[in-house]
């Protein structure tokens, strides 16, 4: 092969991966348009080009690291097998921004039962019931609810207090978010906040296409 034919490859593939709408694939491509400069700037004279060998060196690790980045916001890989088993309950956020929540979360096992709300007292935390069950009491009536389900979200979503009282039953594992740490990231973070509307929307759907009495119970 030529070694001038390499600078023409390096230029395709830099183009493809301008083309490209995808990220990842992007990252990748300019990663292999940098492998064949480096090549070239190696070969195409009687010494080495070295200052352009580093400069496109250090051009394609930075490529690399961030591709690993991408990687990872888009995969479990690296995730804990409990949450890993707790994203498969929240299919409309992505793996980075599921991690992102989880940063700000408290998972509990509860020895015991626990007050998650008290009906028209102002709640600053949103709850999600991983498994177990929650006793819910709503202008005098009491039922019994099975999760997984969230807890609050209304409350969460309008900023207005709790309209039931919500007991979680003894063994349940729930995971608890300040209301304020969570609105401040879902505004931080690009897109997280369509992505946790549409979660918490989705629950609520869910909640009404079964006749479900706690569609209200926030």
């Amino acid at each position: 092969m030529s070694v001038g034919l390499l600078v023409y490859l390096a230029f395709a593939f830099g183009v493809l991966g301008f083309l490209a709408r995808d990220e990842l694939r992007l990252r990748l491509m300019m990663l292999c348009a940098n492998s064949l400069y480096m090549t070239y700037y190696f070969f195409v004279a009687e010494r080495p080009l070295w200052d352009a060998i580093f400069a496109n060196t250090a051009l394609a690790l930075v490529n690399l690291w961030m591709s690993g980045v991408v990687l990872i916001e888009r995969t479990t890989l690296g995730m804990t097998v409990e949450k890993a088993q707790i994203y498969r309950q929240f299919p409309l956020l992505s793996p980075g921004q599921f991690r992102r929540i989880m940063k700000l979360a408290h998972i509990l096992e509860l020895g015991d039962r626990k007050v998650l709300t008290v009906e028209q007292t102002p709640l600053n935390e949103i709850f999600y019931m991983v498994s177990g069950s929650v006793d819910v009491t709503k202008q005098g009536a009491t039922f019994t609810l099975e999760g997984p389900r969230f807890v609050g979200e209304v409350a969460f979503l309008l900023s207005r207090p709790a309209s039931a009282t919500v007991v979680a039953a003894k063994g349940s594992r729930v995971i608890t978010w300040n209301s304020a740490d969570l609105t401040k990231l879902t505004k931080r973070v690009k897109g997280l906040d369509v992505a946790m509307f549409a979660t918490l929307n989705r629950d609520l759907a869910d909640k009404v296409a079964n006749s479900d009495p706690t569609r209200e119970l926030q």
